[in-house]
């Protein structure tokens, strides 16, 4: 199996649609979960989800492998970037941590939440500062490293270690909080 990084390199060279499509396929579900924690609403996220693949097809920006590291941090990075130029376009307020969780139908198709321990979990991670949710996101549920977690997010590697220690933490008390005690960590 080809990795992204080669088939992003051939679709550069080549203007092959189906390449295209085969890293929309790839990231397309991780990206939007990442996306909604920034924006909260499926419908946004899924807009710029799309306006992330639409930047890639058209302005086709140089990735070099040993400058931005993987291709899905990568991926990530502009996604994000382009979240918060929609959240400063649109004004749009982060959103209270005591919000109502969304449906699990609002959600991409996880098996992770299909369960109700693993909806539970999702839950626990609503009541986390956003910048701790998103941090245990990308490691725990994207696979990423420390490092490509720094460059999704636009921080130091030392931010991400700490982040990701509070964040547990925190999770923990919240799983705590709703009886959950035998979590592993």
């Amino acid at each position: 199996m080809e990795t992204d990084e080669e088939v992003y390199i051939r679709y550069r060279k080549e203007d092959n649609d189906a390449d295209l499509e085969t890293l929309l396929v790839r990231h397309k579900d991780g990206l939007l979960l990442f996306l909604l924690g920034y924006v909260r609403c499926m419908e946004d996220a899924e807009e710029i989800l799309m306006d992330t693949f639409a930047r890639l097809a058209v302005n086709k920006p140089h990735f070099e492998t040993r400058k931005k590291g993987s291709f899905r941090s990568w991926l990530y990075a502009i996604g994000r970037n382009n979240a918060l130029m929609h959240i400063r376009k649109k004004k749009i307020q982060l959103v209270p941590l005591d919000e109502s969780i969304p449906s699990a139908n609002d959600l991409p198709d996880f098996t992770l939440l299909e369960q109700e321990r693993n909806r539970k979990l999702y839950q626990a991670l609503q009541k986390l500062k956003p910048e701790y949710r998103q941090a245990l996101t990308l490691s725990f549920l994207e696979g990423l490293s420390h490092e490509e977690i720094a460059q999704a997010m636009g921080l130091r590697i030392r931010q991400i270690y700490n982040l990701m220690d509070r964040g547990k933490k925190s999770l923990k008390k919240e799983l705590e909080e709703m009886g959950i005690t035998d979590a592993k960590y």
